[in-house]
C-alpha cells in the first residue's frame, strides 16, 4: 500500500506483517510510485484485526449480503501473513504454517459468529506474483491452508 491512500495512519505508512516493502512501483492516488516500506504490525495490532473483520461481517449482514468471501490473495494484507516471503515474524503470527495461518484462523472465527461457515468463503492464490507476491514453498503452505479451511467447512475456496 502507499502513504497516499491512508494519510491518517499510524506514521503514515501502510503496514504488513513485516517491514518487508514490494520489489517495483505500486499504483497509488498520485500515480505509479516506488513501494514504500509498510509499518509492522504490532502483536496485539494483529490480534485485534479479527473483530475488525467481524465488524465487516456484520455490516454485509446488515445491508443484506447473505454471505462474505475473506480475501487472502493478491498481496493484500491477509496474502501477506500467508506467505514466508512476506511475513518474517518471530511472534505467534510468523515462522510455522500453523502460526502464519492463524490470523486467518482468527479472522474467520470471527466471521462464524455473524454468518455460518457456509456462507463465507476465502479467496487463496498460491504463488501469485501480483504485488510481488509469491514464495518458494508455495506448494507447501497453500496445500496446509486448503486442509485447514477445509476443516472450517466454508461454503468455497
Amino acid at each position: 500500500s502507499d502513504s497516499s491512500f491512508r494519510p491518517d495512519a499510524k506514521d503514515g505508512r501502510g503496514v504488513g506483517p513485516s517491514a518487508i516493502a514490494l520489489k517495483g512501483e505500486v499504483h497509488a492516488p498520485r500515480g505509479k510510485v516506488e513501494a514504500e516500506v509498510p509499518r509492522e504490525l504490532t502483536t496485539e495490532e494483529v490480534e485485534a484485526l479479527a473483530e475488525e473483520f467481524r465488524k465487516a461481517a456484520a455490516n454485509a449482514k446488515e445491508a443484506g449480503f447473505d454471505g462474505v468471501e475473506l480475501h487472502c490473495a493478491n498481496g493484500y494484507l491477509l496474502n501477506t501473513f500467508l506467505d514466508s516471503k512476506t511475513n518474517q515474524r518471530t511472534d505467534k503470527y510468523g515462522g510455522s504454517n500453523e502460526n502464519r495461518f492463524r490470523v486467518v484462523d482468527e479472522a474467520l472465527a470471527a466471521i462464524f459468529t455473524v454468518f455460518d461457515p457456509s456462507a463465507v468463503s476465502v479467496r487463496l492464490s498460491p504463488n501469485g506474483v501480483f504485488n510481488d507476491m509469491g514464495c518458494p514453498d508455495y506448494r507447501e503452505i497453500y496445500a496446509y491452508y486448503a486442509k485447514r479451511l477445509d476443516e472450517l467447512k466454508i461454503g468455497y475456496l
